[in-house]
């Protein structure tokens, strides 16, 4: 049974004229560049649960034959990973079809379905970091909008002041931060304050665990992107960005990764590449890629479909730990 009104050959007029010589099918093609800073494995499980623990602390001083200061680990949060279904369909009536769409040579169907499922999940992973400072967001798709959840292992937002530790003791802070200002703009002051707010991470019993922060990730196009290469340029000199002083620079350089579907300009992010694993960082699991489904006639009508199929969830644990946040306004936490 067919479902929604497929293509027919009135919606092909241009097509079926003889006198255009010329027809060109337009579409995005996404570039896949969510690996680039969402962890990426599989999976064979509908769903997944992940979980730590500790290490000790430290050692402890022991007086003679006394007895020794005992420790253990402590539990760290859980967070679970369910797969999800993403889909997309197209239909052709036997007409349109064979006079329009095959006729013109307009019929690379795998590949449009391809660039549509890639759209989507480059789209979902880029708001996770859009939305970092919300611990949910509305999505906005084809066929309506969703309420998703975005919070990690300690029931909180990706980005925030107030990230609980494991053994209770003082929260730790991702949003960027100078000691005065919170969500600085990207200039050579708000790259140094990146570097201070990750050099303060600790591990789940408070030891210090600077993140090494190698990677900046930006709108493509954006404000950021812009400054971020003029300042990479003077650091690679050796020289101060934004400056006439004669000292040589005090930060190393940095690679930087310019994103389509982000949609705020003066956003950007920060991250320890040496943690994008399955401890740290943003988290893809596939249970299933890009699959391009055999074709469906469906007889009462001839109604041609192609659809395609993926299956995945996304999310986070730990990002505390790993990444930082900035909105670029000098103010938002």
């Amino acid at each position: 049974m067919a479902g929604t009104t497929p293509f027919l050959k009135g919606s092909a007029v241009d097509a079926l004229d003889r006198s255009i010589q010329n027809i060109y099918q337009k579409m995005a093609k996404p570039e896949p560049q969510f690996k680039n800073y969402f962890n990426y494995r599989t999976t064979t499980d509908y769903y997944e649960k992940d979980s730590s623990y500790s290490g000790l602390q430290e050692a402890e001083f022991t007086t003679e034959n006394a007895s020794i200061t005992e420790d253990v680990p402590i539990q760290g949060y859980d967070q679970t990973y369910t797969q999800e279904q993403i889909d997309v369909m197209e239909t052709y009536s036997h007409m349109a079809y064979k006079f329009a769409i095959k006729k013109r040579d307009l019929s690379n169907i795998a590949t449009q379905i391809e660039y549509a499922l890639n759209s989507k999940k480059e789209k979902l992973c880029a708001e996770r970091l859009t939305n970092g400072l919300s611990s949910a967001y509305t999505h906005a798709g084809v066929g309506g909008s969703r309420a998703i959840t975005i919070t990690g292992g300690d029931g909180l937002e990706a980005f925030t002041t107030a990230h609980t530790r494991e053994d209770g003791g003082t929260n730790m802070n991702n949003v960027i931060y100078d000691g005065t200002t919170y969500s600085l703009p990207f200039d050579y002051a708000g790259y140094k304050a990146a570097i201070r707010t990750a050099s303060l991470f600790v591990d789940p019993r408070g030891n210090p665990m600077p993140a090494n922060l190698d990677t900046l990730v930006c709108k493509k196009g954006s404000s950021v992107a812009f400054k971020a290469k003029e300042i990479l340029g003077a650091i690679k000199k050796g020289m101060i960005p934004e400056s006439n002083d004669n000292d040589g620079t005090g930060t190393p350089p940095f690679k930087i990764i310019e994103l389509d579907y982000l949609t705020q300009d003066a956003y950007w992010w920060m991250f320890d590449s040496s943690r994008k694993n399955d401890t740290y960082g943003f988290q893809f699991i596939e249970g299933e890629p890009n699959n391009i489904d055999r074709v469906n006639i469906v007889y009462k009508t001839r109604e041609l479909q192609w659809a395609g199929h993926a299956i995945f969830d996304l999310g986070h644990n730990d990002v505390a730990r790993s990444w930082v946040m900035s909105v670029g306004d000098s103010s938002s936490t």
